[in-house]
């Protein structure tokens, strides 16, 4: 996102170069999808909150839209170059996830050689569904269960957005905004029917993402500029502002998510993007601080290596009980073989998987994100200098998920 909007702002000087406040809820909101997939016992299994963290996805597909419409549209129109705009993305994202899922197919490999405790390449890990992972086209209802590195289904979603919107922008413009309205409605509506809930993900994941990145673009280029783009509010009304859209989400995942009223996440998003992208209260100076700031940076690494963090956290965690018989693992309610037979081994668990998973993102975000997208600007660069007359061949870092 960061230098998307960079882009973005010399295109218009009115606009902002980033939305830093946004890019602190991305860092925020992917380890919010981080404990929701994390098996551990206690707050985070026992807590509505957690439990529907799902969601939070739903608010990068929003995101998405608003800050690819943000830093791409007026591009788009202009220099009509679907292939370097899909290319960049594509540098952006794919990089990471081939990375992540040689690490997973090593691992599987291992298991085989070794003739671990479970059977190898089967299921969501046959090799069936490793093609269609390395085709990016495991959120079309092709595969039957996640597999992988699970979170990458959203990341096939997106690139399926990515290039629905950049056909339209450059070939049908004035039918744009009328088929993102109709993508938005029958989306959400087909998702609550079929499924219940918004947790869709390989057999409709890439509907849910062209709902909740439609309606990110349809506020970016719709309702932002109607407003005046950043309205002129005092800081304390903002504040107040931001504290009740913070108490509306929470709520809103804590006691819908798990309902068919979920697939309302979007629009309940789409508005928190909007108050905070004026980024005029008290919250937003605390997501622009420093370590939030960073988190933001390396969000898409955390979505990205977390699931791997998660499995070998695991598989310490059953070598570790039995050498020790110690008894690390509980059974959930629901089924769920979770860490943690006590409140201390719950937390170190906890703490493991976050430090892990941060650690892991801030060396893949300097050893494969960034040199991924160097690489993918040197091969996409343009000879002939940006129409836009500033450093549109910076690398584009964000507007993926998260």
């Amino acid at each position: 996102m960061h230098d998307e909007q960079r882009e973005a702002a010399v295109q218009d000087r009115s606009q902002p170069a980033r939305f830093e406040a946004l890019d602190g809820w991305r860092g925020i909101c992917a380890l919010l999808v981080v404990l929701f997939h994390a098996p551990v016992a206690g707050i985070v299994h026992e807590t509505a909150f957690f439990r529907h963290g799902y969601l939070f996805v739903d608010f990068f597909f929003v995101l998405s839209g608003f800050v690819i419409a943000h830093a791409f549209y007026d591009r788009l129109r202009g220099e009509k170059n679907f292939g370097r705009f899909f290319g960049l993305r594509l540098f952006r994202v794919y990089p990471l996830h081939l990375f992540m899922l040689a690490l997973f197919v090593a691992f599987e490999c291992l298991m085989l050689v070794t003739k671990g405790p479970s059977e190898a390449f089967v299921d969501g890990n046959s090799v069936v569904a490793l093609v269609h992972n390395l085709l990016m086209s495991h959120s079309f209802g092709t595969v039957d269960t996640l597999g992988w590195n699970y979170p990458s289904w959203s990341i096939s979603a997106e690139l399926l957005a990515y290039g629905l919107f950049a056909l339209l922008v450059i070939r049908a413009p004035r039918a744009m905004l009328p088929l993102m309205a109709v993508t938005i409605v029958v989306g959400l509506v087909v998702i609550a029917l079929v499924e219940g809930t918004m947790d869709t993900t390989v057999r409709f994941g890439w509907l849910r993402c062209l709902a909740g990145f439609s309606l990110g673009a349809v506020l970016r280029m719709v309702i932002w500029p109607r407003a005046g783009g950043r309205v002129a509010v005092g800081g304390t009304a903002w504040t107040l502002a931001e504290l009740a859209c913070v108490l509306l989400v929470a709520v809103f995942v804590s006691e819908l998510g798990g309902s068919v009223l979920s697939v309302a996440a979007p629009l309940v998003f789409a508005f928190a993007i909007y108050v905070f992208g004026h980024e005029g209260g008290a919250v937003s100076r605390l997501l622009k601080a420093g370590p939030i700031d960073f988190l933001g940076a390396i969000s898409y690494s955390v979505y990205m290596t977390h699931a791997f963090v998660i499995s070998r956290a695991e598989n310490v965690a059953t070598v570790l009980g039995d050498r020790t018989g110690w008894p690390i693992f509980s059974a959930a309610a629901d089924g769920k073989r979770l860490m943690g037979s006590t409140e201390w081994q719950s937390l170190t668990a906890l703490a493991i998987i976050l430090a892990g998973t941060i650690i892991m993102s801030a060396i893949t975000w300097r050893l494969i994100e960034r040199p991924g997208m160097a690489y993918g600007q040197k091969r996409l660069s343009r000879k002939s200098a940006p129409v836009s007359g500033g450093p549109a061949d910076k690398p584009v870092a964000d507007g993926s998920t998260p």
